[in-house]
This record gives structure tokens, C-alpha cells and sequence, in this order.
């Protein structure tokens, strides 16, 4: 074993050992936008959002713009009868209070930008006409400001008295029905076509409620906005990557428009399988629910299922069909279920969380590690803008890196050197103290896989390293190198591939700070493939965690405070000069405000060396017998005190120092 080798010699060491130039060429690209794939040709949804030039960005309507083109080009027309679904965007839509007075027996040509057509007589009988009610959705927040409706050419009866409503798409009622704001009402109309104009509003919803009860034809309502639409999304479709792959980095390349503020946020998933969601059915007799396909969810349900029973146990044994059921014995005829649709839940098995967003402002180019479960196939990624109707952000390319997965199956397993086989079986130790864990690693190979050359471990604090053993039975190694890390270390080795596969053990030392604490490790390829994860569970016989998450034992908060020397003489001749305050905060969960002073006997504090937020840690300060002027102070005897303030208690702890000289 030699000392940590500077960063800059690992690519060395690794061409050494391996005899391979970098290989670079191994990561691949998901590249959407300019000079990649359409954005369209991505997407699962896009709600007020599209790709203009090859960017995605909000739509931005210029003056004069009909909104009700959308409605158009989308191929809607009047439905026959309010949607089922509100909150719903991405699909622009129109309705009436359908059968108003049973009077509309079909949609109505009120969007298909033709005056020519219109209700025709469908409100023009003998009754009262006051309280039709047409709707528009324009499935997504716009910047409104015009509304503009009339009657056909040839028709002189036109609506005497209205009001106009609209919903800005984000306020709905306790049962997600759009809740209107009045934006104009009219008690006397003259106008056979009404034209309002109005300061810029967000709408979404906007609804003409008629007030007056005489006949009336009405053949386009027109709605006008200027400006990008403030809310916008865009969520991709599942993109397979044809098998496991490890994720790398996420570049996004972004243009501000506008000299306003306005931002992108980003979050992504990743799974196992080319669902996210899980489909559950139902015994309509006992409640009980079990997981189904999504095809059998969607075709199969409700039906009726027959079962073989043990006539002994009376457990059931197997499925059949109808006429194979009638074939056995009574005795045998196990009960009839009848199973319904059940719920539908994330699939948190097989797919992650949406991760914490990577919030995107201003011009330019962003890079940041994509820290989600693989390797995995599939993934999926959300874009949710948030601007006004003069500001917008530009997503002008969206790249993912990845690569193959190093290995087809790694397996880590984190234990107590002192304690392989925890009675518990839980990996519990005492927090604050240096503790010696062993990582036991177990790798599997399949066809075309590349192998690695190096693992990661990284934790909170850093874990330092001790040892490397590799084989079976275990062997120290001897011929390898290892680099410090700002999370832990990185371990570099001969390449390891199917025909020189192994076991693998480290060994490190971690004080725990916090009561649960994952160790995270990887596998590392060469060049600069992204890190293999190592996944929890059974990697060593010679262990029997399953686990690689340490927990305290103490359940408090705690702090702790030591002294390198009980004296100091700071004389400036080398000895003692000064003393190393080092204190451990473990248990807090977020940062708690830490104080540490230096106080004479009378109670006068003469020296303030912390005074600071901290999270959870080990620190260390020094003190070199001076006051806050920078003056020696005068021998005798002085405390130490750490105090460390949280939101539900406060922490502290008190040591003598004594000064001569």
C-alpha cells in the first residue's frame, strides 16, 4: 500500500494497471433539444409549453392572437357536457351547460372560426333564456386581455345583458371545481358585438353566463392574450435505455428571455420496470388487495375467480376455469371471489421519487450529478416554468449522460470489525466515538459488461481508510492506491472483470454524528464512466447485517467536548502554546447555534472563538492564550465553554484551562 496519491496520478496509475487508454468513449448522451431529438417526440405532456427552433420554452402569444385557435388545432369542439376532470391540463376544451332547457341536443360550432355557422334557433324558443352558461378551457394559464363574441352576420339577435367570469387555473373548491372571479358584467347590452378589452390577466376558465331572457344567437366567442404564459410544464414519456445503465451528470443549456426574473425547475425519476405506477385488484368480500398487471387491471376487471381447495386445510390451491371447476368434487370446490379495480399507487418498489428540483435561472449552462437509484432502465424527467407575461426561461438542450452498468449485480454488506454477527441485527454503535466498520462487497458478472477498477465510500463524516482484502479466503493487498475525498475515499486496483471476479473487503473508521447513517459505495470504472452504485443486502457469509446503514445507540442529542493539553504556556517556544478544543455535535438534525468562549474565573468572557450555525460534526478550534484584542492574557486559570443552542434544548460543556508562562 502507498500514501493517498494526488488526484492528478490516479488516471496514471489506472493506464498502468490496466493498460487501457481512458475510456470515454463508453459514455453516451440523451441529448433533447438543438441538435438532439425533438422535444415532442419526448413528451407524454406539454401544457402551455412548446418547441420553438428546436427549444422548449412557454408559448408566447403575440398581439392580436386568438386563443381560441388552440381549441382548434387541437381538434376540440363544444363537448357534450362539462369534462370530468378540472384540474386536468394540457387539453383545451369548451363546453355549455348541457341541455340547457333541453334545448342543445349536439355541440355547438362556436369554435371552428367560421361566422358563418352558430347555435342557430337553439336559443331562440319562447322560454327564458337568461342562465346559458358556455365555458372555455384553454388548458393552461394564458395572459388574457380581450374577449370578443357575436352573433352571424344574418342574424340581428344577439345577447342583451351577460356576465363574463375567468379562473386563473390555480384556485379550485373543495371538490377541484374551478372557482371564477367576476371579470365584467352587463345589465343593458346595444352591442351586437361585444369587444372588451381589459388590463393582462392570468385565465384559464373563462365562462359568459347569460343574463337576459330574450332569444339570442351566438356564432364565435374569441379570447385574446399577449405575452408568454406564465405557468407552464412539460413532462417527458418513459425513455427506455434499452437495459440497466448508470446515470453520470445532467447538462442543461438555458436562455433568459425577458430582463425580468423567471425560472425553470427540473426533476427526474428513475425505475426498474416501464411502469410507475402499481395496479391493485380487490375481493369485493374481504377487502384484501393484491398487485395485477396493468393490462389485467384495465381488460380483466371486474371479474369472477374459482378456486381448488384442500379439502383437508381448506387451502386454497389454485386458479381454474369455470368448466374445470365443475369437474371436481364438492369437497374440493374452493369459494367463489368476485374481484374489482383496487387502487392504483406509485410504484415505490420499482421506481424512485421524483428528485429535489434543479431550479434553472438566467443564461447559460448548468451541470450537476444526477444522484438517483440505478443502474435502472428507465427514466423519467418534469419541466415546470414559472415566469409572467413579459419573462420566460428557454431550455435550450436537455443531456443526460450514461453508461452500461459495470457489473450486472453488486451487493455491499457494512458490519462491525469487533462484531460481524450483531445479536440485533441491526449495525448499532456508541455516536461519537471511532468506530472500525468493514464493507464487504460482492460483484456478478454477465456478457458485455465492462468490470471496474476502483470503489468509492462515501458517508457523513468522511470515513477513513484502513485496509483493502481481496479474494477467497480474504487476503490483504498490497498493490493498490487511495485517494481522500470530500465525502470519504476512492480505492484504485487492477481491473476486475468475470475471469478474475472476487470477493472484496474494506475496512474504515467513522465516527457517527447521526443516528441513521448510510454508507453509500460504488464501483468506479475507467475514464470517467459514472460510478456503479452498490446496492444493500447479502454480500459475505462471514458477516450477517444485510445492511449498509449504521445506527447509535443513544437516541439524544449529544455534545462533547475535549482538551489536547490541560496547560498552556503561549511563550512562543514551540511548547504548548496553544490548545486544540475539539468538540463532537451528534444527534442534532439541523444546524443548531454553537458558542464556543473562553471565560476568567470572575464569569468575564475575554475571548469568543465560534458564534455560528453549525450542523452535526467534529470540529476543532484553537486557542493560543490571547483576548479578543489580541493580548496575552494573564496566567491563571480560565474556562472553556461549548455551548450548542437547539430549537428544543440547550447544550453545554465547561473545561479548565490553565495559562502560565
Amino acid at each position: 500500500m502507498t500514501a493517498p496519491a494526488p488526484r492528478s496520478l490516479v488516471g496514471i496509475f489506472l493506464a498502468v494497471l490496466g493498460g487501457l487508454a481512458p475510456s470515454d468513449a463508453q459514455i453516451e448522451v440523451w441529448h433533447i433539444g438543438k441538435g438532439g431529438l425533438t422535444w415532442v417526440s419526448q413528451a407524454e405532456t406539454q401544457i402551455g409549453a412548446l418547441d420553438v427552433d428546436g427549444a422548449l420554452q412557454p408559448l408566447k402569444l403575440q398581439a392580436g392572437e386568438n386563443l381560441i385557435e388552440l381549441l382548434r388545432a387541437s381538434g376540440q369542439r363544444f363537448l357534450n357536457g362539462q369534462p370530468r376532470d378540472f384540474i386536468l391540463g394540457g387539453q383545451p376544451r369548451a363546453w355549455s351547460n348541457d341541455g340547457f332547457f333541453n334545448q342543445i341536443s349536439g355541440p355547438l360550432d362556436l369554435i371552428d372560426g367560421d361566422p358563418a355557422t352558430s347555435s342557430s334557433g337553439v336559443f331562440k324558443t319562447a322560454q327564458s333564456q337568461a342562465g346559458a352558461t358556455f365555458f372555455w378551457d384553454l388548458g393552461a394559464p394564458f395572459p388574457v386581455n380581450r374577449i370578443r363574441f357575436f352573433p352571424a352576420p344574418d342574424d340581428d339577435a344577439f345577447i342583451k345583458a351577460f356576465e363574463l367570469r375567468v379562473n386563473d387555473g390555480e384556485n379550485f373548491n373543495d371538490i377541484n371545481r374551478p372557482q371564477y372571479e367576476v371579470l365584467r358584467r352587463v345589465e343593458v347590452n346595444r352591442e351586437s358585438t361585444v369587444d372588451i378589452e381589459f388590463a393582462p390577466l392570468q385565465g384559464r376558465f373563462l365562462q359568459l353566463l347569460v343574463l337576459s331572457k330574450t332569444v339570442f344567437n351566438i356564432a364565435e366567442f374569441e379570447i385574446y392574450g399577449q405575452g408568454f404564459v406564465p405557468v407552464a410544464s412539460y413532462v417527458s414519456a418513459l425513455h427506455s435505455f434499452g437495459g440497466p445503465v448508470n446515470y453520470g451528470r445532467l447538462r442543461v443549456h438555458a436562455t433568459q428571455l425577458g430582463t425580468g426574473t423567471a425560472s425553470a425547475a427540473i426533476q427526474m425519476r428513475t425505475g426498474a420496470d416501464d411502469s410507475p405506477l402499481a395496479y391493485f385488484r380487490r375481493d369485493r368480500d374481504t377487502g384484501r388487495q393484491e398487485e395485477v398487471t396493468a393490462a389485467e387491471y384495465n381488460t380483466n376487471l371486474p371479474r369472477r375467480s374459482l378456486y381448488r381447495q384442500d379439502p383437508d386445510t381448506g387451502e386454497l390451491l389454485e386458479e381454474l376455469d369455470r368448466a374445470d371447476y365443475l369437474t371436481l368434487p364438492i369437497e374440493e370446490q374452493g369459494p367463489v371471489r368476485d374481484f374489482v379495480k383496487g387502487d392504483i399507487r406509485d410504484d415505490v418498489n420499482n421506481w424512485s421519487a421524483w428528485s429535489p428540483s434543479t431550479h434553472i435561472t438566467g443564461t447559460g449552462t448548468i451541470e450537476v450529478p444526477i444522484e438517483l437509484p440505478s443502474p435502472r432502465e428507465f427514466m423519467q424527467f418534469r419541466i415546470f416554468f414559472d415566469g409572467d407575461a413579459e419573462n420566460a426561461v428557454r431550455i435550450d438542450t436537455f443531456q443526460v449522460e450514461f453508461s452500461p452498468g459495470l457489473v450486472s449485480e453488486a451487493v455491499g454488506e457494512v458490519a462491525l470489525a469487533t462484531d460481524p454477527f450483531p445479536a440485533s441485527g441491526l449495525l448499532e454503535v456508541a455516536g461519537g466515538i471511532d468506530t472500525t466498520f468493514t464493507y464487504d462487497i460482492r460483484t456478478e458478472f454477465a456478457e458485455d459488461v465492462a468490470g471496474y477498477r476502483g470503489v468509492r465510500i462515501e458517508a457523513f463524516p468522511p470515513p477513513v481508510f484502513e485496509t483493502l482484502q481481496m479474494g477467497d479466503p480474504l487476503a490483504a493487498v498490497e498493490d493498490f492506491e487511495w485517494a481522500a475525498t470530500e465525502s470519504g475515499f476512492d480505492l484504485f486496483f487492477a481491473p476486475v472483470a468475470a475471469d478474475n471476479n472476487q470477493p472484496l473487503r474494506i475496512t474504515f473508521r467513522l465516527r457517527l454524528l447521526v443516528h441513521n447513517t448510510p454508507i453509500n459505495a460504488y464501483l468506479l470504472g475507467a475514464g470517467s464512466v459514472p460510478p456503479h452504485p452498490i446496492a444493500p443486502g447479502n454480500a459475505s457469509e462471514l458477516v450477517g447485517t444485510n445492511a449498509t446503514n449504521a445506527f447509535v445507540t443513544q437516541a439524544q442529542p449529544e455534545l462533547q467536548l475535549a482538551l489536547s493539553t490541560a496547560i498552556i504556556s503561549p511563550n512562543g517556544d514551540g511548547r504548548n502554546d496553544a490548545v486544540e478544543i475539539d468538540l463532537v455535535l451528534s444527534q442534532f438534525a439541523a444546524d443548531t447555534a454553537v458558542a464556543v468562549e473562553i471565560f476568567d474565573l470572575s464569569g468575564r468572557r475575554v475571548r469568543q472563538l465560534v458564534s455560528q450555525p453549525r450542523p452535526a460534526g467534529f470540529y476543532s478550534e484553537t486557542w493560543d492564550g490571547r483576548n479578543d484584542y489580541g493580548a496575552l492574557v494573564a496566567p491563571g486559570l480560565y474556562l472553556c465553554r461549548v455551548g450548542v443552542e437547539a430549537d428544543f434544548d440547550v447544550f453545554a460543556a465547561v473545561e479548565p484551562i490553565g495559562v502560565a508562562y
